[in-house]
């Protein structure tokens, strides 16, 4: 892909290359959308090839960025800490490839929103976001069921399981949701319902982490001697806990980073597992999985 020389300039310049990196992905799916209005397939199509070759700039030529990603997922203000008292909703999975596109159907029905973006936890999983924003579950009203949301009005935070649970149904030779773009739509109708219900005036609709897509021409493959290792020692996963494993040269070749206990893959780097057909996968440290969106809506 071609960078430009101001993007580039700001990268040797800064102090903090999350922001700009950041602001640098959330326009590749903007302008996406942009231009793929009409057509949501091919808006997730373009938008993931020009992600895609973006990662593969910043993995070559900026390789201590995932070091400080890493950081940031751990020890950055979440969305709890940066929004006090305000109302808060997590759509599990949901990734910038989605927000973008209901940034700007809530733009068209006239909300006043913002589009800025936060971090998932390591590894980019549900479990670890749970245990880094020290909020119970218990204190979220939860969507099980997007035709039975059942909401007051009054709910303080809410967790969607949606659209994580829809995700791993769309596998090869699993029909039960066909699409993205299928998905996007019932995501879409959700947090239409979710705002025209809540009483609450400002709303921050976020994520607890993005995903990768493990399509061709989508991720990086690997040599056969470090997908060999990479087989054994992590499977169909993106992370193991740490332990009396030899990775040092996995390290070393950039494939992997060890990082608060745990062995995490790096980037989109990827390799074939036996019987598997997960298509969208996450728990690795990569900018779509751990850059997770943050929709601030005022109506």
């Amino acid at each position: 892909m071609k960078v430009e020389t101001d993007f580039i300039m700001k990268l040797i310049e800064c102090d903090n290359p999350i922001p700009i990196i950041g602001e640098k992905l959330l326009n590749i799916w903007l302008n996406s959308a942009n231009e793929k209005e009409d057509k949501i397939g091919d808006y997730y199509y373009k938008g993931e090839e020009e992600a895609r070759n973006f990662e593969e700039f910043i993995m070559k030529s900026y390789w201590e960025f995932y070091d400080q990603l890493a950081r940031a997922c751990l020890e950055e203000r979440d969305v709890f800490q940066l929004y006090p008292d305000t109302t808060v909703v997590i759509m599990d999975g949901m990734s910038i490839r989605e927000s973008v596109l209901l940034y700007n159907s809530l733009k068209g029905r006239r909300f006043n929103v913002k589009h800025g973006f936060n971090f998932s936890a390591i590894p980019s999983d549900t479990e670890s976001f749970r245990e880094k924003i020290k909020v119970s579950i218990n204190e979220f009203h939860q969507i099980n069921n997007p035709e039975n949301m059942r909401l007051s009005g009054n709910e303080k935070y809410i967790w969607s399981y949606f659209p994580d649970v829809m995700l791993d149904r769309i596998k090869i030779g699993h029909t039960v949701i066909s699409s993205l773009e299928e998905m996007y739509k019932i995501v879409e109708k959700m947090v239409l319902e979710i705002l025209s219900e809540l009483k609450a005036n400002r709303i921050i609709i976020t994520s607890d982490h993005g995903y990768i897509i493990t399509g061709a021409g989508f991720v990086f493959s690997v040599p056969d001697k470090a997908k060999r290792k990479l087989q054994q020692i992590f499977g169909s996963k993106r992370y193991v806990k740490m332990g009396n494993i030899d990775v040092e040269d996995l390290i070393e070749e950039g494939y992997i980073k060890e990082f608060n206990g745990y062995y995490i893959v790096k980037s989109r780097h990827l390799w074939p597992v036996p019987g598997r057909y997960s298509i969208y996968i996450h728990g690795g440290l990569s900018l779509m999985e751990c850059l997770t969106p943050v929709l601030e809506v005022e109506k």
